[in-house]
């Protein structure tokens, strides 16, 4: 059995809209009974239970799963239970974070458990960050000499969920990594600013923590990962980019938080949301690079998570412990997701 948490939440809706369509026995999981029955009466009959990511005794209710699937952010402030209950439980555990720090905390700390509990802990399963870990992943495979990636994101129409919200500032209160000689070292959001081509236009882009720099190194040879962003930041987020700045967000950042509206983005919106991620890979002699496109990044989340659940469900994982989802399937299934939702990749040698 297949558990999600934060299923009545704006990306947990459209995780469990795409288990239903693959044939997957799960049940929803939350807090509030009213909107998981309404969800489940929309899916025809999903069962639910009722789990609090702040109450821990409700988390028997995660008893008999095999597989659970963390939507419940910030993962800052909830994510880590979550990870040992499924660790106890020998439950692999994916999520679709995108907050740099708890990647970071998911990897230093329970890797060695989750190995000798024989499951995976796959966080950022999502958009952000499988495709550029495929991106990375098959860069290194094709350029084997490749020594530094750069990764540049633009949004065009970026509509955002309360949940992303709320894990924009804990991702900009708390520290940020790159790769740098094979080491991480930290590297406060907004530290660099530049300028570059990208689709033939001129940009601007500002770097920012990603989970790249975090998840190459786990499986690949490169030394040095960068990433950048080039959709304009809300002015709070941008000035916290200042070490001033940063401790004010930290400082406030739960007040901060509880004073984001809970609007969501009509579907409309959702699906107007267009990106580009390209991934450039250098050596001292040469270059090679990849490019995405794609659109509506929070369904795709979804498609990624249920093309995860389905591999692992039918292929068991070759090592243990946590890994990247490009360690799940190789860089292979993260493009055919990509691909089968309306995407393209484009590698440019």
């Amino acid at each position: 059995m297949i558990g999600i948490i934060g299923a009545t939440g704006f990306t947990g809706k459209l995780v469990a809209s795409e288990l239903k369509k693959r044939n997957v026995d799960f049940f929803l999981a939350g807090r509030n009974e009213q909107l998981l029955q309404a969800l489940s009466d929309s899916l025809g009959g999903v069962p639910f239970r009722i789990i609090d990511v702040q109450d821990r005794s409700t988390f028997n209710a995660l008893d008999g799963c095999k597989i659970i699937i963390n939507c419940a952010g910030p993962f800052t402030d909830f994510g880590e239970a979550i990870v040992q209950e499924a660790i106890a439980r020998n439950a692999h555990y994916l999520d679709t974070t995108g907050e740099q720090g708890f990647i970071k905390l998911v990897y230093d700390k329970y890797h060695e458990q989750a190995k000798v509990a024989e499951i995976v802990l796959v966080p950022a399963c999502a958009y952000e960050f499988a495709i550029g870990d495929a991106m990375g992943t098959q860069l290194c495979k094709d350029f084997p000499q490749c020594r530094a990636i750069e990764f540049i994101y633009s949004l065009n129409e970026m509509h955002t969920s309360p949940g992303t919200r709320k894990s924009m500032v804990r991702a900009l209160s708390a520290p940020g990594f790159c790769l740098k000689n094979g080491q991480l070292v930290e590297s406060k959001p907004v530290a660099t600013s530049r300028k570059t081509q990208l689709d033939q236009r001129a940009v601007s882009m500002v770097s920012f923590p990603a989970g790249e720099a975090l998840m190459l190194p786990r499986h690949t040879n490169v030394q040095e990962v960068n990433s950048y962003f080039t959709a304009e930041l809300p002015a709070f987020l941008l000035q916290a980019s200042a070490p001033l700045g940063q401790l004010i967000m930290k400082a406030a950042g739960d007040f901060i938080v509880k004073q984001i509206k809970a609007t969501v983005p009509s579907d409309t919106q959702r699906q107007k949301t267009t990106f580009t991620i390209q991934a450039q890979a250098t050596s001292e002699m040469s270059s090679h690079s990849i490019t995405v496109n794609g659109s509506d990044p929070y369904l795709l989340t979804a498609i990624i998570i249920g093309g995860a659940v389905d591999h692992l469900l039918t292929n068991p994982p070759s090592e243990f412990g946590a890994i990247t989802p490009a360690m799940i399937g190789g860089a292979d299934l993260i493009r055919q997701l990509l691909e089968n939702s309306g995407g393209e990749w484009y590698d440019q040698n």
